[in-house]
């Protein structure tokens, strides 16, 4: 049995970061592009959102042939709304453990709470949605107070009512590994019934409870794009995907190759920056210690995963830091006619430099120390091995009824990493790459849109 992921970063991730709809259609069609067919959207409530976006983004999706999937509360009010939308599914939900029923209903009758789910999953087939999807909200909490047996009796009470798939989410990011393979271990084998799971990060075990999930048989697991949603987010994308696919060997109908693309495509759309921890940042490649740069320059499998490097990067990156490879600087200056004494001097002074400077040396940092030794070496060449040097880039334009066109160009080059729009004395903040430099990247900015520009600062990134 293979399962299916549900990506709900315009549903859940919008908890973080609401997003304008050309945003969203962007992402629903790099979701779908890499094979991820369910997609979850939140009901419309206006005055406080779009009517017409969601329309709009349900029939961006069918028409792709996806799985769109309406989130909303178990009430006839809100089936009734998400029937007049061509959703191919719903996601009904209401919680069920104590501390909910107490403060959320003001009540301790939970009969009366599944007679309202009941009559809600009725009313949602009589709608005609052929995926019905009942969240028992905080189920991790009755598992973790009331047991096992507890949760089988909500989910076998949700089949009999007519439900066509039980999410049992762990809300408060309460569970671990074990407890994750302990329950639907035992859900598995008790219960004949669709279940999917959802979890929460408080203490950052969200993707990994879900790899774990997936692997003792669940039907459906949720992600997000960078994990983004309520607090501090849920199960990562990218962190379920790959290990369950490069190390686990399964089939999720995902293309692994195009998963970079995805978060580095989010990053820039959205300004969502991928950060220094996750698998796909640039820190994950980056190299420091000296025995590792030798091993690396050499077999870089050695300390990067192979699958990484096939799919992810197509090299690891270096630092200058106190801690440089004599061999590293060996390669990287083998045609420079400098010996192995002359090597071992210069790593141990880029090594002073670099710790007297925070811990490490930029690109330029590095170029002017090794021209100020005589050394001559391109920046190209370093750029080879350390990457780019980064920067934000301030731009004022003269109009700003230019914005729209200037922004939707920027983004589809290669060398920004992410791109806002903003309001008072700029207009737009860029996060790019200067590869070659910052010369070059003003005079491509220069040579587009000319007139356009009154301003343009660049900041370089020390740290």
């Amino acid at each position: 049995m293979k399962t299916t992921l549900l990506d709900t970063t315009l549903r859940e991730g919008e908890l973080y970061r609401c997003f304008k709809l050309p945003v969203k259609l962007a992402v629903a069609e790099n979701l779908l592009r890499i094979g991820i067919k369910r997609i979850e959207l939140t009901l419309a409530y206006p005055p406080r959102t779009s009517i017409e976006d969601l329309r709009k983004i349900l029939k961006f999706i069918n028409s792709l042939n996806g799985e769109s999937v309406i989130h909303c509360r178990a009430c006839k009010e809100d089936i009734e709304n998400a029937g007049s939308y061509e959703a191919w599914g719903i996601a009904i939900y209401m919680a069920l453990s104590k501390i909910h029923v107490q403060h959320k209903f003001n009540t301790s009758n939970r009969e009366e709470l599944l007679d309202k789910l009941a009559e809600s999953v009725e009313y949602a087939r009589q709608h005609g949605f052929k995926y019905i999807r009942t969240t028992v909200e905080d189920s991790s909490r009755v598992f973790l107070e009331e047991g096992v047996d507890k949760v089988v009796e909500f989910v076998e009470t949700l089949r009999r009512i007519g439900a066509t798939i039980v999410s049992l989410p762990d809300t408060a990011g309460l569970l671990t590994p074990p407890l994750v393979r302990s329950l639907f271990s035992e859900i598995r084998k008790r219960v004949d019934m669709p279940v999917s799971v959802h979890f929460h990060d408080d203490y950052g075990y969200a993707s990994a409870n879900t790899v774990e999930a997936i692997l003792a048989g669940v039907d459906e697991a949720h992600v997000s794009i960078l994990g983004i949603g309520d607090r501090n987010g849920i199960a990562d994308l990218y962190q379920v995907v790959a290990p369950l696919m490069d190390i686990h060997g399964l089939d999720l109908g995902v293309k692994r190759e195009l998963l970079r693309e995805l978060y580095l495509n989010f990053s820039k759309l959205t300004g969502i920056q991928i950060p220094f921890k996750h698998p796909l940042s640039d820190e994950a490649r980056t190299i420091r210690a000296g025995v590792h740069q030798f091993m690396v320059s050499k077999a870089p499998e050695g300390y990067l995963p192979q699958k990484k490097l096939e799919h992810d990067f197509k090299k690891p990156l270096f630092e200058a830091t106190p801690f440089i490879s004599k061999k590293l600087l060996e390669k990287i200056l083998e045609n420079s006619n400098i010996n192995s004494a002359q090597i071992k001097e210069l790593a141990e002074y880029i090594g002073m430099k670099a710790y007297d400077n925070g811990g490490k040396l930029s690109i330029s940092m590095l170029y002017h120390l090794l021209r100020e030794k005589g050394i001559e070496v391109s920046r190209e060449r370093l750029v080879e091995y350390f990457g780019y040097e980064k920067a934000y880039t301030l731009i004022k334009l003269r109009e700003r009824e230019n914005i729209e066109e200037v922004f939707r160009e920027i983004l589809n080059w290669r060398e920004i990493e992410s791109a806002e729009k903003v309001q008072g004395d700029l207009d737009i903040i860029l996060r790019v790459k200067l590869n070659p430099g910052e010369e070059k990247f003003l005079e491509k900015l220069s040579s587009m849109f000319g007139r356009k520009l009154q301003n343009v600062s660049i900041l370089r990134i020390i740290d």
